[in-house]
């Protein structure tokens, strides 16, 4: 039986929330079932971030996500290739580099900007609609304001330092937030007057903002203002020239930079489709997402037509995903009853938005989530979150962490929520001296614990002073005594006390700083004892029940074995931070022993910098004068081809792929070629 093949046309939230989902439908049905994702792009395109980029606050590797990374390890084939028109009798899309059958299609080719016919508007404006339009607008700023520093024509520079922003939409008002923050450094850096500098955001409707209400929009307003910014709205822009743009009222801006973000449409494409139409080039689809022309095409996105309650379903990340739900649910049953697999019904759309998030700038935002206004710090961190949990979505951890690391730890000239307190990086070269010297104190506590005995004494009571698993008390306190007399031999300092003892397991006290473990016993049934006088006391007066439990529970069944265990780890991490090898790994050790140490009442104070050094070396210190610098780049390469990172996303960088995993990957999309 031949596959039954889906196309999702569109890689964009809609796209890949929908390949996504079917992929976890059919994950075990690969013999039965073909998924297939057709872009243009090898990217993801985080649209609703585009602003950043076009503003000059990250770069554009925070708004792309290639599909390599999303589906690496999934059943989704991803082809590059570009659509030129769908064939629905034959079921055939016909492209660029090749023809592709299906027998369930879903579009998800999203949406473009509208000019509303304005005359003058595509050939003068700039649109905020895609990663070449962002790094259109960024160029262009940097060399208006660059030029205008050398005009001495006073009207020409005010002309050139004018910049508007047509539409108060949340496109619009977050390209303003950006050139309210950008504008000030870029003129400070071209020795231009900030003062000449005018920023206007117009609007033709009575109010900008208009789907949120009006606490946070006052607020928006508000900010937006006192950072200088002229807000005008009734402004309906009737006429654009190269130099200028003329309002309903007569009035005219002199302007070089008109930024257009008054509104989209359907994708040009999906509009020439032979489907049924809705408006503004969105096709027409019922509650299923199902055009009402073929029962196996579906719709989802930006490019749809739906009413809900009185009002089209609104051109939003959320619509756009919960549209693809509902399609991918419809897909999804359809392939399950032609294969006579048991399915259920298909729940009719029904939106569940729950709020709006508008940044305003890197460090202000306003939103208006379940009816819970916020402004400020704290609708900027939310903004953040939902982003977060958006690419975590995608991609696992690893896209959370990158976009926590371009947004918060990697930005520019203070532009975030907690201004430049983690952007800060000072030279690695630095680090050098600390990762050296936290190696060469662990390597004396190893060569401490040999010359100690620690691999010769085969009963392990180096690391056990609890009750023996075989013998009796007597033995255990005689062990307990032979333990306390090499530490004391070990130590620097002579012994003061006695210690007494009781009916309990011995407690052994370890300083890892610059001398030898010293231990502290006290062993069952016996009444002889002795106290031995550190150089530095333990910060814990007795260890913690976990640190019990796991001496117990397995040190215990093999005390030598993890005797020998401790020597060995103290010596490896000590010379791996020497040598800057497996700095990373070295330090996760390295933690953890301090961790151990310290809650097993075995250390002083001086673990405590052990725990915050290790924590230093986890930023891959190794790769300044270490070994890293060679071995890291080659595991990592390694490692991003494994079947786990792939799963899990926890690749880094970007997946690798070996040999037979490429050519899999060539049968796969030559499979999907009709």
């Amino acid at each position: 039986m031949d596959k039954k093949r889906i196309v999702i046309l569109g890689g964009g939230y809609a796209g890949v929330h929908a390949a996504k989902k079917l992929h976890k439908a059919f994950k075990k049905m690969k013999d039965k079932v073909e998924i297939t994702l057709i872009d243009r792009h090898k990217y993801h395109i985080l649209m609703t971030e585009l602003h950043e980029v076009a503003g000059n606050r990250v770069d554009e590797a925070s708004v792309k996500i290639s599909f390599d990374r999303i589906f690496s390890g999934k059943m989704v084939t991803v082809i590059r290739d570009e659509i030129k028109t769908i064939d629905f009798k034959e079921q055939v899309l016909k492209g660029v580099g090749g023809n592709y059958s299906y027998d369930q299609l879903l579009i998800a080719t999203g949406a473009e900007a509208t000019d509303f016919n304005i005359p003058g508007v595509k050939e003068h404006a700039f649109y905020l609609w895609g990663i070449a339009d962002a790094l259109r607008i960024r160029k262009h700023i940097i060399d208006i304001v660059r030029d205008a520093s050398y005009e001495q024509d006073e009207a020409i520079r005010k002309q050139m330092l004018t910049f508007v922003v047509a539409g108060g939409g949340f496109t619009g008002v977050e390209m303003v937030g950006e050139l309210i923050e950008w504008l000030p450094i870029l003129c400070k850096e071209y020795g231009v007057d900030y003062d000449e500098v005018k920023l206007i955001n117009v609007e033709a409707l009575g109010n900008i903002l208009n789907m949120i209400s009006d606490k946070p929009r006052k607020k928006a307003i508000a900010y937006m203002e006192k950072k200088g910014v002229e807000v005008r709205t009734n402004s309906l822009i009737v006429n654009v020239d190269k130099d200028s743009l003329t309002i309903r009222d007569g009035s005219i801006i002199k302007t070089n930079t008109l930024i257009w973000t008054c509104g989209i449409r359907g994708s040009s494409f999906a509009h020439a489709l032979e489907l049924t139409d809705g408006k503004v080039q969105r096709k027409r689809v019922d509650e299923f997402m199902k055009t009402p022309d073929y029962d196996n095409v579906y719709l989802a996105g930006d490019g749809i037509w739906l009413m809900e309650n009185g009002k089209p379903v609104p051109q939003i990340v959320e619509a756009a995903e919960q549209t693809a739900t509902v399609a991918a649910n419809g897909i999804i049953h359809n392939v399950r009853g032609e294969l006579g697999l048991k399915t259920k019904p298909v729940a009719p759309f029904k939106s569940n938005f729950h709020g709006f998030m508008i940044s305003i700038g890197g460090r202000y935002a306003v939103s208006e989530t379940k009816g819970i206004v916020l402004s400020g710090f704290f609708a900027q961190a939310v903004k953040h979150m939902v982003n977060m949990y958006y690419q975590f979505g995608v991609c696992g951890i690893n896209g959370a962490w990158n976009y926590f690391k371009h947004e918060i730890l990697t930005i520019k000239h203070n532009r975030s929520l907690i201004g430049g307190l983690a952007a800060y990086r000072f030279p690695t070269y630095w680090i050098v001296f600390l990762r050296m010297f936290l190696g060469v104190m662990w390597l004396i506590e190893g060569i401490n614990k040999v010359t100690g005995g620690w691999l010769t004494d085969t009963t392990g009571s180096k690391v056990y002073w609890g009750p023996p698993v075989n013998g009796d008390a007597v033995s255990a306190a005689t062990n307990g005594i032979a333990t306390t007399t090499e530490a004391v031999t070990a130590a620097t300092q002579p012994i003061a006390d006695s210690v007494t003892a009781a009916t309990q397991a011995v407690v052994e006290t370890v300083t890892a700083a610059t001398q030898p473990i010293a231990d502290s016993v006290t062993a069952a049934t016996a009444a002889v004892g002795e106290t031995v006088q550190q150089f530095a006391p333990p910060l814990l007066k007795e260890p913690l029940a976990l640190f019990n439990w796991i001496n117990t529970t397995f040190v215990a069944t093999a005390p030598y074995f993890f005797q020998i265990m401790i020597v060995l780890a103290e010596v490896g991490i000590g010379l791996c931070f020497i040598a800057g090898l497996f700095t990373f790994p070295a330090a996760i050790v390295s933690l953890g022993l301090s961790v151990m140490f310290l809650i097993g009442a075995l250390a002083g104070k001086e673990i405590i910098w052990f725990m915050a050094v290790s924590i230093v070396m986890l930023g891959g210190a190794g790769r300044a004068f270490g070994l890293d610098y060679w071995v890291m780049p080659y595991l990592k390469k390694l490692w991003n081809k494994t079947p786990i990172a792939k799963k899990l996303y926890l690749f880094m960088d970007e997946p690798e792929f070996t040999r037979k995993q490429m050519e899999r990957q060539l049968a796969r999309q030559k499979d999907a070629t009709k």
